[in-house]
């Protein structure tokens, strides 16, 4: 039974002892006070109600329980500043295990504050998202969004539960991903002191979701993240527990999605780094860079297709103009003020295995630059240097890059530390290598004494502290068929370790935001090729007089 008192303007209180699949219709035995039978003919999709709004923020309460004050309060403040609305879905949990006799027929208890906000119905807000405000499950689930990949019909859904988790699901065709979110809770944590709810009672989080819809009627997601006081950041705006607004705050960092940068995107390039987008307006500390080369020109996947090689010549692509373009980017997209850490990656380390299987005797345009960059590691061998990174080298060797950190694959890079768990997000994954050698996966990484950030999927997603970016580059990298779950997603890290993941859709990355136009090509930065060794010019012919 979800439905309890508190009903506010969204759930009717004379509905509240039944589930919605058993509102319309029931015949009771006056004894029991239960229903003997029940049905219903609708499907939950048909019940949908579209809600006329452009701003709304979602999230869950649990019965008999006090809601965490300080984040309603915030919340409250949060919705009056941006003209949002906030919806809160009930959820049920140990229901015997609280005094409810002075409810109205055996209604459960949910804190009074919430009964204006209530909603526990299906609501559609705009075209492509559905709040799944009918939904009741339980916040001892290791998995909420389990079982529910076709629940909300081709749309985005939202699952109302203490967890916070997000899934991409597959659509065919670019930038057709659909996306599964949770909530968070404005609730307190309550639960039963055994296994299930100790272990629920640590993943419970204070948040929400703010959705902001667009003129097109496209919605935008983005999670509210609190800390036990209530506190939240938004983008630049801190919402303080007392109802207080600060604002223009710091961004830690940003984690955008896989670069890519032969296979660049000059639109989502523009939005992340042209005027008004995003890093213009969150000014991060930080960025981290993950598979920032492609290294397209020669893949190991494509080497044995003769085909390939006709195309990369004929397209005038070579691993030395790879680097040049991967240097040209970092030097158009540097700020003051802002340090760019690139990730070691797969694609990164697709040079290293270049350099030791490669014959390039067969290869002419990319021989000399080979012999180079083998030339290189050998003195950096010879010198004791033998862990020195070979990339790095490669990189800046074509530009001054004084912003640029380049981290090894068992560096350790931590964000975002705070004093309520102690601990950070590591952001010095990409995620292709996992634990004791297996492949890597956000699943595996759970596995880490500490949350992270990663890429490496180009599919964003949230699962138990492990947040993971999608893509920057073109969602069609040539070698990507059929459906996709690959979206335009980046990871904010904000100073006190609470994240968001925000996605571009139709060249925004808000709704307010005003389309963005491509930027222009990047010309890449070659270094000037001369002989090492310079011959002395011939000596002029003597002409010989008779």
């Amino acid at each position: 039974m979800k439905k309890g008192t508190s009903s506010g303007h969204h759930a009717n209180e004379t509905e509240a002892v039944l589930k919605p699949s058993v509102k319309l219709k029931a015949e009771f035995n006056k004894k029991a006070a239960k229903p003997v039978s029940a049905g219903e003919i609708l499907a939950p999709n048909a019940k949908r109600t579209l809600l006329p709004g452009k701003r709304y923020v979602l999230t869950a309460a649990q019965n008999n329980t006090e809601v965490n004050a300080g984040f309603l309060k915030a919340l409250e403040s949060y919705c009056k500043d941006n003209g949002a609305e906030l919806l809160v879905s009930r959820f049920t949990y140990n229901k015997g295990g609280f005094d409810n006799s002075g409810q109205k027929d055996g209604e459960l208890w949910y804190d009074p504050k919430l009964s204006k906000y209530i909603c526990d119905k299906p609501m559609q807000i705009g075209k492509d998202l559905v709040f799944g405000g009918e939904l009741d499950i339980s916040p001892t689930a290791s998995n909420p969004l389990s079982g529910f990949d076709n629940y909300f019909q081709g749309k985005s859904g939202v699952v109302p539960n203490p967890r916070v988790a997000m899934k991409s699901l597959p659509g065919l065709g670019e930038d057709n991903a659909r996306f599964l979110y949770t909530t968070g809770a404005v609730t307190e944590r309550n639960y039963i002191q055994k296994k299930a709810g100790q272990n629920a009672e640590f993943h419970h989080n204070y948040g929400a979701l703010v959705v902001e819809v667009d003129e097109n009627g496209h919605a935008f997601v983005r999670q509210l993240a609190a800390d036990n006081s209530g506190m939240f950041q938004d983008l630049t705006n801190k919402y303080l527990p007392d109802g207080k607004i600060e604002r223009n705050q710091p961004i830690e960092a940003i984690t955008l999605g896989d670069i890519h940068v032969e296979k660049t995107d000059p639109v989502q390039d523009s939005v992340t780094f042209g005027k008004g987008g995003i890093m213009e307006t969150l000014k991060p500390k930080y960025s981290f860079l993950q598979d920032i080369m492609d290294f397209t020109a020669r893949n190991h996947h494509n080497m044995k297709d003769p085909f390939f090689w006709a195309e990369q010549k004929q397209k005038g692509n070579t691993v030395e103009g790879g680097f040049g373009t991967v240097a040209a980017w970092l030097k158009r997209h540097e700020q003051k003020g802002r340090q760019d850490i690139i990730v070691e990656s797969n694609h990164d380390e697709a040079f290293d295995r270049w350099l030791k299987e490669q014959d390039v005797r067969f290869d002419p345009e990319n021989a000399r630059f080979w012999h180079e960059a083998s030339a290189e590691r050998y003195k950096q061998i010879e010198s004791g240097q033998g862990d020195a990174n070979i990339f790095e080298w490669a990189v800046r060797r074509a530009a001054d890059l004084p912003n640029a950190v380049f981290l090894r694959e068992n560096d350790s890079f931590i964000i975002g530390k705070n004093s309520e768990d102690g601990q950070g997000i590591e952001c010095a994954l990409h995620g292709h290598s996992g634990p004791n050698g297996a492949r890597g996966s956000p699943k595996g990484f759970t596995q880490l004494a500490t949350k992270a950030n990663t890429g490496h999927t180009h599919t964003a997603g949230i699962i138990d502290g492990v947040y993971t970016a999608g893509v920057s580059g073109k969602l069609d990298m040539e070698y990507n068929k059929g459906p996709s779950s690959w979206s335009h997603s980046h990871v904010i890290t904000y100073p006190n370790g609470k994240r968001a993941i925000i996605t571009v859709k139709n060249g925004k990355w808000r709704a307010d935001d005003k389309p963005h136009t491509a930027e222009a090509p990047l010309v890449p930065l070659i270094p000037k090729v001369e002989p090492s060794l310079k011959l002395p010019k011939p000596a002029p012919k003597l002409t010989v007089v008779k």
